[in-house]
């Protein structure tokens, strides 16, 4: 289950500066005849009455129903709709900036295939977060975004993840992340609802969930904690490297070679995700005579994780097929690896003699004679 749900203010979004009286300013000038002390009063009413207690009730109160109050205060009419007026005061009292590494990782993700949804504590409406989202670029990832100024429930309360959940079709799941910024709102309340929490902190805090400084991080843990697979061999192969060997294809290729004998590997957003710890115990119990070849699609796609996931299998028998130069492979992958074949498929150049290799550009290299040779010298 490739989900991840993302909460929005101070995580995916950074703050700038947030003046609300600035916006309540906008509103009197523009709506209410300049009667900016009068509006204050009823603003400082509301917040009394309606605002206070959120953080004990859970219990979210929307800008819209603010409005409505302002209404009957005033004793008179708005003269546009509510969302318009809502979204021109909430563009009016803030600025934020992309959060470091968001656009990075929200692009992985994209291209991973992952259902991706926001979940805000806001009194403002999801059509305005959307709105906002889409000024900054970022509204194309997601499914769904979803607000506690129309779900009623604010986070940490079970009602507002359970919505967020159903919005996207998903049961709870500690596969599904919840990325937030707040140790009580988001990463005890996504524990206390069945997923798995990301906290985003530069402080040292004691959590019982991952904790790491910023995007960039989630990225990088993700990309060394899992794989993307189309297949493990059924049967052994004789043609993948020396030896009788277990065979991973691993899922996603960028190059499309024409005549590719496994296009079914070319996509990135589709195959089987493991863990790097599930994998290596599956190829242990698969590859009896300790020899494996990781195939594809382009494992270098993957590498570090790929390279985590040979650490666990050290003392194995490891081959890596790419289409890329010798120059390419990482030179921690490299010193792990007993053969490696690099360069990728010409169909013009298509060879059945050669062994180990599907076209004469393509080159099988002994790592363990170079190795030697090195250590002669």
């Amino acid at each position: 289950m490739k989900t991840i749900i993302f909460d929005l203010f101070d995580t995916l979004l950074d703050k700038v500066w947030f003046d609300y009286n600035k916006g309540l300013t906008y509103l009197a000038d523009t709506y209410f005849d300049n009667k900016r002390e009068k509006l204050k009063l009823f603003a400082d009413e509301y917040r009394e009455r309606f605002m206070l207690k959120r953080n004990e009730t859970q219990i979210e109160t929307s800008f819209i129903k603010q409005l409505e109050f302002y209404e009957r205060k005033f004793e008179k009419a708005l003269s546009k709709p509510y969302d318009e007026i809502e979204w021109e005061f909430f563009s009016v009292c803030r600025e934020e900036t992309v959060a470091v590494g968001a656009i990075d990782l929200l692009d992985y993700l994209h291209e991973r295939g992952y259902t991706l949804a926001v979940l805000s504590n806001s009194i403002f409406s999801s059509a305005t977060l959307k709105r906002y989202l889409d000024k900054f670029g970022l509204l194309h990832y997601f499914g769904k975004v979803v607000s506690s100024a129309d779900i009623t429930y604010r986070k940490p309360s079970s009602q507002a993840f359970e919505a967020v959940l159903q919005a996207i079709g998903a049961s709870p799941s500690p596969e599904i992340y919840f990325i937030g910024n707040k140790i009580d709102k988001d990463a005890m309340g996504a524990l206390s609802a069945g997923l798995s929490p990301i906290l985003i902190s530069k402080e040292p805090i004691v959590a019982p969930c991952v904790i790491l400084p910023n995007l960039t991080a989630v990225k990088e843990c993700l990309e060394r904690s899992y794989l993307y697979v189309n297949n493990i061999a059924d049967r052994e192969s004789l043609v993948d490297g020396p030896g009788l060997r277990t065979v991973v294809f691993f899922q996603g290729c960028k190059k499309a070679c024409k005549d590719c004998h496994n296009p079914m590997t070319w996509s990135l957003s589709t195959g089987t995700r493991y863990s790097v710890n599930e994998l290596a115990e599956i190829l242990k119990a698969k590859a009896k005579n300790k020899k494996i070849t990781f195939s594809g699609g382009e494992p270098l796609l993957q590498s570090k994780a790929i390279i985590e996931l040979a650490k666990q299998i050290k003392g194995y028998d490891l081959c890596m097929y790419t289409g890329m130069n010798e120059e390419d492979v990482p030179t921690e992958l490299k010193d792990m690896l007993h053969y490696l074949k690099v360069g990728y498929f010409q169909r013009e150049n298509l060879t059945t003699v050669k062994p180990y290799v599907g076209s004469t550009n393509q080159s099988f290299i002994d790592l363990r004679r170079t190795y030697e040779t090195i250590d002669k010298r």
